[in-house]
């Protein structure tokens, strides 16, 4: 299938943060809902319960990546690199003096967050998000440390967005589980032991598909930001909406219940 005419098919160097979860967003069936006139005047959500996790997965990886755009030249970002060819991707390759870091985004807003060494639990629920880090570092270390020839040393975050508590009772082997918000000021505190021409050549190779043993999928490569801005606005529109008849529709309980006391 062909993109659409306006689209632009992008780089892995052109990506932009969540681009692999928006792409999901508009390709998946079952993840946007048709709403209909009346559907759109009650404020029906344009998106399914599970289109909605996606929606704030890239949500999430959008505002990391945000954060991530103050770390200032000397440090190489990218965003949602595909690795393999079972559609795996990892949300931010950050490349700097202190070495290689995978980031896996997670959008925990407002729910508590517990860790103890590889164990998360959030809300209440067991996660693997320690396991998938440290398979996404890993996996990135042997694929560099193969073309470069010489071993790259990785390390997975898994950076929490905005939870309500995040509690770490002991920190797992190899990776760090943080808050978002305080992502960049980690980073610029390692160690530095890479140095720059060793940096340049990470740097050189990380744009490249043949990096990460990955072909061209066109319709994943299409520049959708547009198109997911557009759907924040109605998402946001119809959450309007249905505040807005939720609260009408209080005042005609609450005059009512006034008349039966006149």
């Amino acid at each position: 299938m062909e993109p659409d005419v306006g689209q632009e098919v992008l780089t892995l160097r052109g990506r932009g943060p969540g681009h692999a979860v928006i792409g999901v967003l508009f390709s998946q069936p079952g993840l946007l809902r048709s709403r209909g006139r009346l559907g759109r005047l009650m404020g029906v959500a344009p998106l399914t319960e599970q289109g909605m996790a996606w929606y704030r997965g890239a949500l999430a990886e959008i505002a990391v990546g945000r954060m991530l755009s103050k770390l200032g030249p000397r440090w190489v970002v990218m965003h949602a690199v595909p690795v393999g060819r079972r559609g795996s991707d990892i949300d931010h390759l950050v490349v700097g003096s202190s070495g290689v870091f995978t980031v896996n985004t997670k959008n925990h807003s407002g729910q508590r967050v517990w860790v103890m060494d590889r164990h998360v639990v959030v809300a209440g629920h067991r996660c693997d998000h320690v396991r998938k880090s440290e398979f996404e570092a890993s996996r990135v270390a042997k694929l560099l440390g193969e073309i470069l020839g010489w071993p790259v040393p990785v390390r997975g975050v898994v950076a929490v967005l905005d939870p309500e508590r995040l509690v770490v009772k002991q920190r797992p082997p190899g990776v760090e589980v943080l808050e978002a918000r305080k992502l960049v000021r980690w980073l610029k505190k390692r160690k530095e032991f890479l140095d720059p021409g060793q940096v340049a050549q990470i740097g050189s190779i990380i744009g490249l598909r043949t990096t990460w043993q990955q072909g061209p999928e066109t319709l994943l490569d299409l520049d959708r930001r547009a198109e997911f801005e557009q759907l924040q606005r109605t998402v946001t529109h119809a959450r309007r909406r249905r505040m807005a008849w939720a609260i009408g529709g209080l005042g005609v309980l609450v005059v009512g219940a006034l008349l039966t006391l006149v």
